[in-house]
């Protein structure tokens, strides 16, 4: 809902009750209950009755424009989640042994808090640009359904306080800046800032333990173009030659990284094994082996084409 407050104010605030259907495969994951031999805990089993995912949301907030072509808006939200599917706590006992399985439940929860400002100077004068600031907080009991039986397995202890959620991104700074004329051409840039999500970190020597999701990756930078040339054929065709560049200044961002180290160059482990007498169990050098290109977001790319409009 929305109401104006002056000649080009506008107060909006929503607030809804939404649920979702759990995923097939929380439901009827071995739906035999089918285990292994063996002892301790050998598995996970489905739950058909599984609750619908509960989500509270609500939002207030108010734009207002300066002039014709520029305005702001400032949105505060929340989203209140409940009845996530987790594992029990307690496992179950197969009958005449000593092993377990666990079971999903709607066990999880989670909760949003976030503030989102907005500038937007729509377009005029052949240019337009956009930037958008976003600070939230999510934090729940698990990020995964399969956390607490996980943490059990482990011989840990299953999270009893909140935590910061894997998708917990506390600043993200997004902005567009486009370009167009008469001439049938023009350009625009897309950016985006974003902190580190969270990890746990990962102490080999056991020097210390923390809570889940302790420690921050790197936080990521990027921007794209995309450029464009139309040329008209008659009243009605358009020939038009585009590019589009990805990963504009070729940055390395570090979207995965060692949890020993807190970085995708370099792991403790490396520095064990160089030191062990031993590193030739390997195929390739050291360097290789424990660099993952997939730690690493993809480097600049490059595409030029044609499209015909008829």
């Amino acid at each position: 809902m929305a109401f104006p407050i002056t000649d080009r104010g506008v107060v909006h605030f929503s607030y809804g009750h939404f649920f979702q259907i759990p995923n097939f495969e929380l439901l009827y994951t071995n739906p035999e209950y089918k285990f292994g031999q063996g002892t301790g805990n050998l598995g996970i089993a489905g739950n058909p009755e599984l609750k619908p995912q509960q989500t509270i949301s609500g939002e207030v907030g108010v734009q207002q424009a300066f002039s014709d072509d520029i305005s702001i808006d400032l949105t505060m939200y929340f989203r209140d989640i409940r009845n996530l599917a987790g594992t029990r706590a307690d496992e179950i006992r197969l009958f005449g042994g000593s092993a377990s399985y666990s079971q999903y439940v709607n066990s999880d929860f989670g909760s949003v808090l976030g503030v989102v400002f907005t500038l937007t100077k729509r377009l005029s004068n052949n240019w337009a640009a956009t930037i958008d600031y976003t600070f939230q907080q999510a934090k729940g009991n698990a990020s995964d359904p399969a956390a607490t039986r996980n943490q059990i397995a482990g011989g840990e202890q299953p999270e009893i306080q909140l935590v910061r959620l894997n998708w917990d991104q506390t600043h993200t700074l997004n902005f567009t800046f486009s370009y167009n004329t008469e001439d049938l051409w023009g350009f625009a840039f897309i950016g985006r800032y974003g902190s580190g999500f969270p990890y746990t970190p990962d102490f080999s020597l056991n020097v210390s333990s923390l809570l889940t999701n302790a420690s921050l990756k790197p936080p990521t930078f990027n921007v794209d173009l995309r450029a464009y040339k139309d040329f008209m054929l008659g009243s009605s065709l358009r020939l038009s030659f585009f590019m589009r560049v990805y990963n504009l200044f070729d940055i390395r961002n570090e979207i995965n990284v060692y949890n020993d180290s807190g970085t995708a160059d370099f792991t403790i482990e490396e520095f064990l094994r160089r030191n062990d007498g031993n590193p030739n169990f390997l195929v390739n050098s050291l360097d290789e082996y424990y660099r993952n290109p997939t730690f690493y977001s993809e480097p600049r790319r490059v595409e030029v084409g044609a499209s015909f409009f008829f």
